[in-house]
């Protein structure tokens, strides 16, 4: 153990230390910021870098520069992909958003019981991905749940064909990212000022109206994010579509992840993931301006009932 001594000469070396700290705020800075700049660095920046890298490459490096690999993106065949990827993500987020946003308006306007709802919720999210995916296929599948249920009460005769489509795999990630688009949802709703729809229907305005003038525009911002985290999972998912899929439904990240890990194109690999991420940053910079645009166009509004 430290002597007395010894320990009044650790305090001192700290106060010293601290003292040299405040007293130098770009020191401070750097030592907060300093940490997360270099995660961002080493573990986002730097393999975007390197797959832009690969994508420009014939082969493995040391390797000639080609822009082969992005004109192959432009073959028929992976065009075809692409739009099956744009179709399915486009589907998923539009469902998951407005069956999201159903749900969490129903809990907070008409549910006493929210607690329990949102940990109903979250639930999913206690079990693995993979088990989950199993859970449906064991339901899609021609001697399945859905299949028993149709034939018991008579809707459908034999088996009935689920698995292996764009539908299977527009169900599965529509069930996946569900709960990830209630969260935003429910706080931007919860959050919400009532008085502003007490007064809206003081004002003569009906529910429906008093939701689409008041309600909606209010929670936008938990909407934009609710888009955010449903599209740009659901734009590289291959789990789900591998799964469900099959090779019924093809989305751009299975070929992403066959060319890594089975044909071991890491090249052409690479290219498709920077055109993923570009896909994935157009879409963000979409969500950014159109908030932007809706501030610059109230602004005049504002400062004119100011």
């Amino acid at each position: 153990m430290a002597t007395k001594t010894e320990q009044s000469t650790i305090n001192e070396y700290s106060q010293s230390v601290l003292k040299y700290i405040r007293d130098r705020p770009r020191l401070r800075v750097l030592l907060l910021v300093g940490p997360t700049v270099g995660l961002l660095v080493a573990f986002v920046i730097v393999p975007v870098l390197i797959m832009l890298w690969y994508a420009f490459l014939t082969g493995l490096p040391p390797a000639d520069y080609t822009l082969e690999n992005f004109a192959r993106i432009f073959d028929p065949l992976y065009l075809g992909i692409i739009w099956d990827t744009f179709l399915i993500a486009t589907g998923t987020t539009i469902f998951t958003v407005a069956l999201g946003y159903t749900l969490a308006y129903s809990m907070v306007r008409f549910s006493t019981k929210t607690t329990v709802l949102l940990l109903l919720v979250i639930l999913p999210f206690w079990t693995n991905y993979i088990v989950r995916m199993y859970a449906w296929i064991n339901i899609l599948q021609a001697d399945g749940v859905l299949n028993w249920a149709l034939n018991s009460v008579g809707i459908v005769e034999g088996s009935q064909r689920f698995m292996f489509s764009h539908e299977a795999v527009l169900v599965g990630l529509i069930y996946v990212w569900l709960p990830l688009a209630v969260l935003p949802f429910y706080a931007s709703i919860k959050t919400m000022d009532e008085d502003l729809i007490e007064a809206a229907k003081d004002l003569g305005a009906g529910p429906l109206k008093a939701f689409f003038t008041v309600t909606l525009p209010m929670t936008k911002n938990g909407i934009y994010a609710g888009l955010i985290l449903v599209a740009v999972p659901a734009f590289g998912a291959f789990v789900t579509p591998a799964l469900l899929g099959g090779t019924g439904s093809v989305m751009i990240g299975m070929v992403i992840d066959n060319q890594f890990n089975q044909a071991f194109n890491w090249n052409f690999g690479a290219a498709l993931g920077v055109f993923l991420t570009l896909v994935v940053l157009a879409s963000l910079l979409l969500a950014v301006l159109a908030g932007v645009e809706d501030k610059i166009l109230k602004r005049p509004e504002t400062e004119g009932e100011t």
